[in-house]
């Protein structure tokens, strides 16, 4: 009789619920839903060098410091890091070396959150296949995600890959070799199946690549590569035809940097195109250098508003531009983007969805 009573208990329990789970939190599946895909914020700068005079800065505080408001609350935050962190002495490339020490690697991470650095430029090697390799172990030793060189191919074109509020976030980084080829394999290396170097853009392999990322669920992909003339407001034809073949392939957005100076921006098939950004972190003396932009990211659920803020680098650090010295240097950028918005502010924004076109 006890037995049968106890079965009765139990089975009214599964009927009405267990009231001893009862609380204040109700999960449903609407709740979970609204919590899938939500807010990210990803900010993106040009060239970050903490080499040659910057350091006359950098123990200061937080290089970021005058544009902290956004990249110090982005999610994720994406250099483009145009220097090794080697104590090495020992120079490869004949012309402007470039290298950091070991101690200023913590000043990359403007952002509370996850910072990437992006390594397939044309410093990397500077100090040869030993100073890459210090760099990438010095940055493993301060958990700072690195991507676009490694001891093989497979190590150097692996993207980074981040899951968070319900996004899968995935970022290539890729260099154009064909700027680069008055260089030696030994100076400047792509890296093959079985020897270090650069991740080097493939117009066979590197759409797969990008392709794979869209297959395995990644919703919002960003390629970030190193193209384009030094000094060149104009894109190249070589920037333009990676940059549409990687959108082709399923980017979301690509990005560039290398120049020195800002190029313009395109929406190519509902997805916006950033040819160059420009410095962030430089100590260059020509003025055009002086003059960037960055971009944030700032993604709700499937949509998508690129805020670009343009930057003067004074004391060799980035800081915003006033409204009219904003305004005039979107304004002359080239190409010019019909789908840009230049706000009161100076700055601009670029909406587009993840999945479909680009809002105007």
């Amino acid at each position: 009789m006890l037995v049968i009573l106890i079965i009765i208990l139990l089975a009214l329990l599964v009927i009405v619920g267990n009231p001893l789970d009862n609380n204040d939190d109700t999960f449903t599946s609407s709740s979970l839903n609204s919590e899938d895909k939500g807010n990210l914020s990803i900010s993106i700068t040009g060239d970050v060098m903490f080499g040659r005079k910057t350091p006359a800065v950098l123990g200061e505080g937080n290089p970021y410091r005058y544009v902290s408001n956004v990249i110090g609350s982005s999610d994720l935050l994406i250099v483009n890091t145009e220097n090794p962190f080697t104590t090495s002495s020992n120079a490869v490339k004949p012309d402007v070396p470039l290298k950091a020490s070991p101690e200023y690697i913590d000043l990359i991470n403007g952002t509370n959150y996850t910072v990437l650095s992006a390594n397939a430029n044309n410093h990397v090697f500077d100090y040869g296949i030993e100073g890459m390799q210090d760099s990438i172990e010095n940055l493993n030793s301060k958990n700072i995600a690195h991507i676009g060189a490694g001891n093989n191919k497979a190590e150097a074109t692996e993207p980074f890959v981040m899951e968070k509020n319900g996004h899968k976030i995935t970022v290539f980084n890729y260099m154009d070799s064909e700027n680069f080829a008055e260089y030696s394999q030994e100076i400047m290396p792509k890296a093959t199946d079985n020897t270090p170097g650069y991740s080097a853009w493939d117009d066979n392999e590197s759409p797969k690549q990008i392709q794979q990322a869209r297959e395995n669920g990644s919703d919002f992909i960003i390629v970030y590569t190193h193209y384009g003339n030094e000094y060149s407001r104009t894109p190249n034809e070589k920037q333009v035809d990676i940059s549409h073949k990687a959108i082709d392939a399923g980017a979301d957005t690509v990005v560039g940097s290398h120049a020195h100076v800002t190029q313009g921006m395109e929406v190519y098939n509902g997805k916006p195109i950033f040819y160059n950004l420009g410095n962030f972190i430089f100590d260059q003396s020509n003025p055009a250098t002086h003059r960037a932009y960055f971009v944030n990211f700032d993604v709700r659920g499937e949509n998508v508003t690129a805020n670009i803020y343009p930057v003067d680098i004074i004391n060799y650090l980035p800081h915003y531009m006033d409204q009219s010295s904003g305004r005039a240097l979107l304004e002359e950028l080239n190409p010019q983007c019909e789908q840009l918005e230049i706000t009161d502010n100076g700055t601009g924004i670029i909406k587009f969805n993840i999945t479909n076109e680009t809002k105007k």
